[in-house]
């Protein structure tokens, strides 16, 4: 699979594919407003979400991007739209005020105002639909979340490499924290280099084309030690680590590269380690090696969730698994499909994944294996990198 390194290229396939599947779902237009569908539609995804930003995709043509002033200017520098407009938050002479007047006038500029158009309902507020309504009152609106659901579940070549890059990031944190952890450290130090690591690995992937983005990883460190192991999201805190503690961390709420986000977890026990967490953690890599050996095109999602989920009963742990064996990563934190019990989406290639078992064992420790994949023709390859196969010990 050849990676498509040029932006205008990606995202300009990437609209006629979207435009492509608005026609099959009759819809004449599609207004996008969710902060990662506008990214995605895009591929201006640094903005702060706290003004309306969205997009106008028509069956036909070109697309208008709508902002707000203060954000006009870098959205120009970083999306590939050529047509991006502003409303401002004050009089301004041939300005509209607000996001709706803006949006009423492309309508009516491309012939939309009886069209058939298309929403995100999943995401768009009820109040916000309404003045939709009122704006284009002879318009039909239809649920459209399905479009850049199905869409987005598919990654391209340029998105593969952004999340091997973003693996790569994830990887860094996670040595870095390898490197500074010792007992009567606290948790959020470990979390700060391992934020400053992932940082660092961000910025050695830039080009000169990126002096509009920025390699800062934000987003919360996940880490707790000792008896707070147990809990699945939990932040790094004042807890001082002991030793014989576990100690989990977790990189998959930190924007690790570009907007994408892979999933990344693991465990260490601090000096020593007792014969069950030994124990467990061997569950857990077996477990996830048997999920990864059947992934590939025509594996059922939700097999594997029920695969894994018996392989810890039967080692009895199952009263201590709390979530599901995983789900897609990319944009947002969690995305489709889910591998987990009822979603039985069949895998193809270029969905990507993150695979992660977990046992927590309330008020004692937990120990979770996270990795992400990227599903190709014949089975998987890795994102991050494959687990060790015994405990850590640090």
């Amino acid at each position: 699979m050849s990676i498509i390194l040029d932006k205008h290229t990606e995202f300009s396939q990437r609209a006629a594919r979207i435009q492509s599947r608005m026609k099959k779902e009759g819809l004449d237009a599609m207004v996008v407003t969710s902060p990662t569908n506008v990214w995605y539609v895009t591929g201006f995804w640094e903005f702060i979400a706290i003004r309306m930003e969205f997009v106008l995709i028509p069956a036909e043509g070109e697309l208008c991007f709508m902002v707000s002033k203060n954000e006009h200017e870098y959205a120009e520098k970083t999306s590939w739209i050529d047509d991006v407009r502003y409303y401002t938050e004050f009089p301004e002479e041939g300005r509209h005020q607000n996001p709706y007047d803006l949006l009423k006038e492309v309508i009516i500029e491309k012939g939309l105002s009886r069209a058939t158009i298309g929403i995100e309902e999943a995401s768009l507020a009820l109040s916000d639909f309404r003045i939709f309504q009122q704006l284009a009152p002879d318009a039909q609106f239809k649920d459209s979340s399905v479009v850049l659901r199905e869409l987005r579940t598919i990654k391209s070549a340029y998105e593969v490499d952004l999340l091997k890059k973003s693996g790569r990031v994830a990887v860094a944190a996670w040595n870095a924290s390898l490197q500074v952890a010792k007992p009567g450290l606290r948790e959020y130090e470990v979390a700060q280099a391992a934020r400053h690591a992932a940082t660092e690995m961000s910025m050695s992937q830039f080009g000169p084309e990126d002096i509009n983005h920025s390699p800062l990883t934000d987003g919360v460190q996940l880490i707790q030690s000792g008896q707070r192991s147990s809990i699945s999201h939990g932040r790094g805190g004042p807890n001082r680590l002991r030793r014989g503690d576990m100690v989990a961390m977790c990189f998959c709420m930190t924007n690790q590269f570009k907007g994408y986000r892979v999933g990344f977890s693991r465990n260490f026990a601090l000096g020593q380690a007792t014969d069950e967490m030994y124990k467990v953690y061997d569950i857990i890599y077996r477990a996830q090696r048997k999920a990864l050996d059947e992934v590939k095109p025509g594996a059922k999602a939700s097999d594997l969730d029920r695969m894994v989920r018996e392989m810890i009963y039967d080692a009895g742990y199952g009263e201590h698994i709390e979530h599901r064996l995983g789900r897609g990563v990319g944009l947002d934190i969690a995305e489709a499909p889910d591998l987990k019990e009822g979603d039985d989406t069949l895998l193809q290639p270029g969905m990507t994944l993150a695979v992660e078992p977990a046992i927590y064992i309330t008020n004692t420790w937990g120990i979770q294996l996270e990795d992400s994949i990227c599903v190709t023709e014949d089975g998987f390859e890795y994102l991050t990198v494959a687990p060790e196969p015994e405990l850590p010990i640090i």
